[in-house]
């Protein structure tokens, strides 16, 4: 492949592929069928001479090369972004109102205005985490259906202090559900056993209506907690809490409802952009702190 150039495309599937473990919701994220999907990707197993995914359970399981690939791809989008905005040079001020749900703003947002001040320089943010988003530039919500404007599909992750993790390091799924179990949704251990232990007895969580309570509870060695990946990332960048995989999807996704007069459109346009990229980066950080799941 050496006098060829790199096959974007393919790429591209691998990255989506390795974030939802589905050529199915990766098809779905880029628009294009499952076979167009399935095609490229083994297109790209052959020319590299290695599998690229294996199927185990329901699920499509990246290779470390494929997950090598994905994170190659997404830093080269990035990189392409920011040579884009250096070419175009600088824009005028603008002002974005965006509204979105607290514990997404709190627990996630609020840890990236650094980052966003660095890609996007010329925007200025004004936050709004009630309900109602009348108004906004850019009303962020969860949907139970991956909509026009979907950015990213929610999943849930089991973490622990790790101590914790240590013990439990070759646990297989159902020995999760004997130690102290803490949520901040309910039912999303049940949810997360159908997926993981099907046949378990129903299990048995507190359940703590604060996000970032439940994280410091499991953080103070009281059991394992099943957060979004989002909630949970500066708990595990920083080692707070370990991830013991076991990835379930929480059948959400975050979705954007641009809505900006034409003067921001194009401000709206480029933040929309580099939170795509964001939720990317965040995700792999998260399965990055956690052991391969299995099956």
């Amino acid at each position: 492949m050496s006098d060829r150039p790199p096959p974007f495309t393919a790429l591209r599937a691998v990255e989506a592929a390795s974030r939802h473990r589905s050529f199915t919701s990766a098809a779905r994220e880029l628009q294009i069928t499952h076979s167009a999907v399935s095609q490229s990707i083994r297109r790209l197993e052959l020319d590299l001479g290695t599998r690229l995914f294996e199927r185990k359970g329901g699920a499509m399981e990246p290779s470390s090369a494929a997950l090598r690939l994905a994170q190659t791809y997404s830093e080269a989008q990035e990189s392409l972004s920011r040579a884009m905005r250096e070419v175009l040079g600088p824009r005028a001020d603008a002002a974005l109102t965006i509204a979105m749900p607290v514990v997404f703003g709190r627990l996630w947002f609020a840890g990236k205005i650094g980052r966003l001040n660095e890609a996007l320089p010329d925007v200025e943010v004004q936050i709004s985490t009630r309900e109602a988003a009348e108004g906004a530039d850019i009303a962020l919500a969860w949907s139970p259906r991956a909509v026009k404007g979907a950015l990213c599909e929610l999943s849930y992750l089991p973490l622990c202090a790790p101590e914790l993790a240590a013990k439990l390091a070759t646990a297989q799924p159902k020995a999760l559900l004997r130690s102290p179990l803490i949520a901040d949704a309910a039912d999303s251990w049940s949810l997360w056993a159908a997926r993981w232990a099907p046949g378990a007895k129903p299990p048995r969580a507190h359940l703590l209506d604060d996000a970032a309570m439940a994280l410091d509870a499991a953080v103070q060695g009281g059991g394992i907690v099943l957060s979004n990946v989002f909630a949970a990332e500066s708990y595990l960048t920083s080692g707070r809490l370990a991830a013991l995989g076991f990835e379930v999807s929480a059948g959400q996704w975050l979705t954007a409802r641009v809505q900006a007069l034409p003067e921001a459109a194009d401000a709206a346009e480029r933040f929309v952009m580099w939170l795509r990229l964001e939720l990317r980066r965040s995700q792999a950080l998260a399965r990055g702190h956690g052991p391969r799941d299995e099956q």
